[in-house]
């Protein structure tokens, strides 16, 4: 790559051509070409300066089509804030005062709303997640994970749903469910299905863990774009239980629960596709019991031993549970009070409304497609929305929906409730546990 010659030299340049110097001399004593020593000596010779002038000015995003095209192009956007470029360049094409004009490709009309903060989608990676610590008591953490799309020989899809205890080196449980015929797709991940998998393991060793541990499936986590405690979070929450959320694209973080997985299939499924549900549950229940009391494991801290022989704390609750007392454990309160450490920023639609977890707001037209910030006041189970320049300055209260204790743990308040916890019958009761 050649050199930038600089003003100083270029002078020099025209100074010894002045003098007599022939260009092949003058090129050959400062290391350049002839040809460049000619262009500089002739430059100075018109009368023009020997220093690079760049006249030019950046063009600007979209400053080389009409304003009218930026002017219907900003209007549009704020008319339909969620159509995207495509659908923005479609109905420019529509436009009778933009007929004949040039119009901006789809990528250009993302670059130029994406200058405005306003107009950009939030990240998917808005929330930061950090490794777990590793857990140090016996159902201190239970970690959970889904096998999804398990083949059955009758044409239809399983799904797998594991429970493990990374401490205690024991499968808590593992349980299959019917995910659809193979023409489509295997259904996702069930929050009722997780529930009363969840449940299911409760029941059968006594006992509360203080944390679940999940990868960051949309039903348990949410989605980022619009971030709120899901029903799964606060149900956990209401029981005192924590729940943690590994980070993305890390199953190494669920290694324990992922490598369950593949022990439990092998086990008790691969072989086994032929059986229907409820016989395959029961293969999987004995698999279950078979790898927790009889089989040595290969785990570090069993030396050898079945787990429940490394770790016969396995059989002592942490926090007694019995299903028909798990509106008793649930305490409202706890939600309130963890509810009460977030602040949301919403953006209000040209209705005048806003999204809140599952459930719209109004907020009014006056605000349409403003920015509020809301906060959720414990004392009269409110959600707040105020001002997003100056939180101080209150909007509006609106009461919160969907956040009974009904509508976070789907069982009917006591007595009725005792009637439809639609639990599945432990196959095997730990020994030494009194359910």
């Amino acid at each position: 790559m050649a050199t930038r010659t600089t003003p100083v030299q270029r002078q020099r340049f025209c100074d010894r051509h002045q003098n007599g110097q022939t260009y092949e001399a003058i090129a050959a004593s400062e290391g350049v070409s002839p040809w460049t020593v000619r262009y500089w000596c002739r430059r100075e010779r018109d009368g023009r300066s020997v220093r690079t002038v760049y006249r030019r000015e950046p063009a600007g995003l979209l400053r080389r089509f009409d304003p009218k095209v930026r002017y219907c192009l900003l209007r549009l956007r704020l008319e339909h804030p969620r159509w995207g470029p495509n659908r923005l360049l479609a109905k420019l094409r529509k436009r009778p005062s933009l007929r004949g004009l040039p119009l901006p490709s789809e990528a250009s009309i993302g670059r130029y709303l994406h200058q405005w903060p306003r107009f950009r989608r939030p990240s998917k990676q808005a929330v930061a997640r950090h490794r777990p610590n590793q857990p140090t008591q016996v159902h201190q953490r239970w970690q959970t994970d889904f096998k999804l799309g398990i083949a059955m020989k009758n044409g239809t899809w399983a799904n797998l749903y594991t429970v493990r205890d990374p401490f205690g080196e024991a499968c808590i449980g593992a349980f299959v469910f019917p995910a659809g015929p193979m023409e489509h797709t295997p259904l996702p991940v069930d929050l009722e299905q997780v529930r009363s998998t969840l449940r299911t393991c409760f029941a059968r060793w006594g006992t509360l863990p203080d944390e679940i541990q999940t990868d960051g499936e949309a039903v348990l986590v949410g989605h980022p774009a619009a971030p709120f405690p899901t029903v799964f979070t606060l149900w956990l929450k209401g029981l005192g239980i924590e729940h943690l959320v590994i980070r993305p694209g890390r199953p190494t973080d669920n290694a324990e629960v992922e490598r369950c997985h593949r022990t439990v299939t092998d086990y008790a499924i691969v072989g086994n596709e032929g059986e229907e549900m409820v016989q395959l549950q029961q293969v999987l229940d004995e698999a279950v019991y078979e790898l927790t009391y009889e089989l040595p494991s290969r785990a570090k801290g069993c030396k050898g031993q079945p787990p429940i022989s490394a770790h016969p704390e396995l059989l002592q609750p942490r926090r007694p549970y019995q299903p028909d007392h798990e509106l008793a454990l649930f305490d409202l309160q706890r939600v309130d009070a963890y509810l009460a450490t977030f602040t949301w920023q919403r953006t209000i639609g040209k209705t005048g409304q806003t999204e809140i977890g599952r459930y719209r707001y109004s907020v009014g037209r006056t605000h349409a497609r403003q920015q509020v910030k809301v906060h959720f006041s414990p004392n009269d189970r409110h959600f707040v929305f105020s001002d997003s320049a100056d939180p101080e300055v209150e909007i509006c209260r609106r009461p919160a929906k969907g956040l009974d204790v009904s509508d976070l743990t789907g069982l009917a308040p006591w007595p009725t409730g005792l009637g439809i916890q639609q639990l599945p019958l432990p196959l095997f009761i730990p020994e030494g546990v009194n359910c």
